[in-house]
């Protein structure tokens, strides 16, 4: 009985030893890490056709195409910085969250992604990797291009991406139609293109890339206590994460720390210039 009793000890013992081995290997031994985005949102993240592909331009997972943009280009930095394997999917923007916590198919949302209180709910948010401002977006021969405030849109149609920020701030356009939202940047751009809405709210960064390709819009960038009341939280974007991640999130947010200002503009910059 005794000799039972050692030899079953010894072997929960063993099994012990072997699972945390397995823990071990699975903190330690990460190769990959794997990035949502929506690979449709200049400047950002963008697709970029087999045939078109250049230097920048980076494998999109499960197809034969490429991404670009500013979220590409964070990503690379910080796999180089994590030692690991990148892979990068395209992500419809409802999904993203999803995937990241349902399916586990993300390791990580660059996105483009504000820290809302509400996402914050079930996802870990990393520091600000980019900080912006709200801009009005619409025709350059519009009855409002001319506006000098939030509250001069008096009748004009607007309408915002569904799920973000764009479209909550359009309440705050006092005599504005808030339309039903739509779910991506391209297709509000080509509706105001064919009249059917006069304007959208988007951050400038994505303003000037929609414009760079849309010569016949514009964007008005409001002066202090003229443009929209947004939080801190909803001027910057940063990087998502599950919850239980907690190792990941402070060496992203060390990698973070080492990128300046000055880098971020100049990566912003490049992309706007880049995109298609």
């Amino acid at each position: 009985m005794k000799r039972i009793l050692l030899v079953a000890f010894a072997l929960l013992f063993t099994l012990g030893i072997t699972a945390c081995q397995d823990t071990n290997q699975d903190n330690n031994e990460r190769e990959t890490i794997v990035v949502g985005m929506e690979a449709a949102y200049a400047p950002f993240n963008w697709t970029v056709s087999e045939n078109d592909r250049y230097e920048d331009a980076y494998p999109l997972d499960g197809t034969n195409s490429y991404v670009d943009g500013y979220d590409v280009q964070i990503a690379i930095m910080i796999a180089e910085a994590l030692d690991m394997n990148l892979v990068i999917k395209a992500v419809e923007w409802d999904g993203l969250i999803p995937s990241l916590n349902n399916t586990s198919e993300i390791d990580l949302i660059i996105a483009g992604m504000s820290p809302t209180a509400e996402r914050a709910q079930s996802v870990n948010f990393t520091s600000a990797y980019y900080s912006s401002t709200h801009v009005v977006v619409l025709k350059a021969d519009s009855e409002y291009a001319n506006a000098q405030s939030i509250d001069d849109f008096d009748g004009a149609s607007m309408v915002g991406q569904l799920n973000t920020i764009y479209d909550d701030v359009i309440n705050q356009m006092s005599g504005a139609i808030h339309e039903d939202p739509l779910t991506d940047v391209p297709t509000i751009i080509t509706a105001i293109n064919n009249d059917r809405y006069d304007g959208t709210v988007l951050e400038l960064p994505v303003a000037l890339a929609v414009i760079e390709t849309n010569p016949d819009l514009t964007y008005i960038e409001f002066s202090e206590g003229n443009g929209f009341t947004v939080s801190f939280e909803d001027k910057d974007v940063s990087i998502a994460l599950r919850q239980t991640d907690t190792e990941l999130l402070g060496q992203i947010n060390s990698i973070l720390e080492d990128i300046t200002n000055q880098e971020r503009e100049t990566i912003m910059a490049d992309a706007i210039n880049r995109q298609p």
